[in-house]
């Protein structure tokens, strides 16, 4: 619909809004950026309580860690006394093997060694002492065979090796004829153990012959009685 002023007066200019305010958009930049500050403070808060987290769940392991440290080496200390406690229990076990093996290596020679002068009827033995790892044997015999016979039987027994007729010598005393010897030998145990006179060979010093008489007098000791004559 179209109005027509009859009265000629021009109408009056519409009021412009006041410029007092801020404009909107630094309004609107200001409360992105208070939003932007609080977001990186919540941001850093959440960080810094999942680090706070982490943290103390390593300090709880470490000082779990530091138990079980403590633990184990009460354990490994145990155990070394435990190891040492048993290296002790095997030396003197093997001591004691040891001195039964000496204790019964010599009970067996004599018993053999018995045996052996059983079987003749004028040997006899005076002295026998250890020399290196042989022994020496000295005694008496009423003839050359019998001393013979001695040392053959002595080969013979498989207990004894090496037989070696050291000294042979006649001794008369009292108008009696007998004839003085020294043997060295080896003893090897049938059980294996080791006695103080076992083991090893001799250099030096005359054997028998194949027949298992005496080659002939040996040695060099001094004649303790009598006259003393070779064969």
């Amino acid at each position: 619909m179209i109005k027509i002023n009859l009265l000629g007066v021009a109408p009056s200019p519409a009021k412009m809004p006041s410029a007092g305010g801020p404009p909107a958009t630094i309004v609107t930049q200001a409360v992105m950026f208070l939003g932007a500050v609080i977001i990186c403070f919540g941001v850093v808060g959440v960080i810094y309580k999942i680090w706070s987290s982490q943290q103390d769940r390593l300090a709880e392991a470490l000082r779990k860690e530091k138990i079980r440290q403590t633990d184990l080496a009460a354990v490994k200390a145990q155990n070394e006394r435990y190891n040492k406690m048993e290296d002790d229990l095997k030396a003197r076990i093997n001591t004691i093997k040891e001195l039964d093996a000496n204790r019964v290596g010599p009970v067996e020679m004599m018993t053999t060694l018995g045996d052996v002068v059983n079987k003749t009827n004028d040997v006899y033995l005076s002295s026998m002492a250890p020399v290196g790892d042989r022994f020496e044997l000295k005694g008496q015999s009423g003839s050359v065979n019998s001393m013979a016979n001695f040392l053959a039987d002595l080969k013979n027994s498989g207990s004894f090796s090496d037989v070696q007729l050291v000294d042979f010598y006649e001794d008369d005393v009292q108008d009696q004829v007998t004839y003085k010897f020294t043997v060295k030998c080896q003893f090897t145990p049938s059980a294996k153990a080791t006695s103080p006179a076992a083991g090893g060979t001799s250099t030096g010093g005359p054997g028998t012959g194949q027949s298992g008489r005496p080659e002939g007098p040996q040695g060099g000791s001094s004649q303790p009685a009598g006259q003393r004559r070779g064969l």
